[in-house]
């Protein structure tokens, strides 16, 4: 009974990482691919955009009208921030959201041109809405390294929804419309990727860029107080149809919902995969078969010793009569 409780659980613990590894494997898939059409394409809107939609699974992205743009393309800090409205699917719910997404940048620091500047793009909100660390608040961040491996939280867009922990004000009231929060104001950060004493980017004391729905008074490289978002324009969902958007829809609102081929790099997760079902063959034999085999091979072996044995001593008392019969 134990026997099997104990390969029971040993099968869950297989299911279980075999989960986890094919998770990694598929990531390794989506590494190639950000390192092969990307990551050179950064500040090449639509390689960037469409890469997005691909790699983070994104119903749309809509083209035009933008929600916001500042673009600066002269002087030491020049940089292009732009937000987009997006759809998702989550399960069987779509939702509405928005992306801000920051590439062209160029920062002189010193008389230098700075490599590969860690970005940090923070917004605030109007209410507690965003889930962060177990707590609701008002604002988030994300990061953006240029020479860390890719993963969702790498990338240099940061995301909302209308959904439950990210813009969905709390309501109790079931009968009411939802409520979402709005963006007071964006920022956004640049390291020199040094380390601080907390073993964190060191950002420059002074935000690269803030724009604000109202005048920011606190130091600023640059600034926008003229920064709105129009919720209508991303709030497309009252506008299609109950089974999601159409056709139509996606010239009428100029959605683009194309995607990458990833095929190519299915390698990736092949050659993960291979190496981890061997490793699992060869524990699993270790684990139930060896002691069987071993013990099956003794027995042949003992089994084969008898019988040479046998052979040996029916030989010797052959010799016996043989001598006996010839009177020796």
């Amino acid at each position: 009974m134990m026997k099997w409780i104990g390969r029971s659980i040993y099968v869950l613990v297989i299911i279980f990482v075999s989960v986890i590894i094919y998770r990694y494997a598929y990531t390794a898939k989506l590494q190639e691919y950000y390192d092969a059409e990307i990551r050179d394409n950064i500040n090449d809107d639509e390689t960037l955009l469409v890469g997005l939609n691909t790699l983070l699974t994104i119903d749309y992205y809509r083209e035009s009208p933008l929600l916001y743009q500042y673009v600066s393309d002269t002087g030491d800090y020049q940089f292009t921030l732009s937000s987009y409205a997006i759809g998702i699917t989550y399960g069987d719910v779509s939702y509405d959201g928005l992306m801000f997404v920051v590439n062209d940048v160029k920062i002189i620091e010193n008389g230098e041109l700075l490599t590969n500047p860690v970005l940090k793009i923070t917004v605030n909100l109007s209410h507690n809405t965003l889930l962060v660390e177990d707590e609701k608040t008002n604002f988030g961040s994300v990061y953006y390294d240029p020479l860390l491996p890719f993963s969702i939280y790498n990338v240099p867009a940061l995301f909302l929804f209308n959904a439950e922990n990210y813009l969905l004000i709390p309501n109790e009231d079931d009968t009411s419309d939802s409520q979402y929060a709005t963006i007071e104001n964006v920022t956004i950060e640049y390291s020199n990727g040094e380390a601080n004493e907390e073993n964190t980017y060191a950002f420059n004391e002074i935000p690269l860029f803030v724009g604000s729905k109202t005048e920011y008074r606190d130091a600023a490289l640059l600034k926008d107080s003229t920064f709105n978002i129009d919720t209508d324009l991303y709030q497309l969902s009252d506008e299609f149809g109950v089974d999601g958007f159409t056709t139509s829809d996606i010239d009428t609102y100029n959605l683009i919902i194309n995607k990458d081929d990833l095929s190519p790099y299915n390698g990736a997760i092949w050659r993960i995969m291979v190496i981890y079902v061997a490793l699992i063959i060869v524990i699993t034999y270790f684990l139930f078969f060896h002691k069987m085999v071993m013990g099956h091979m003794q027995y042949k072996k003992r089994m084969s010793d008898k019988e040479n044995t046998a052979k040996n001593t029916e030989v010797i008392f052959k010799d016996a009569d043989i001598d006996i019969k010839d009177g020796k």
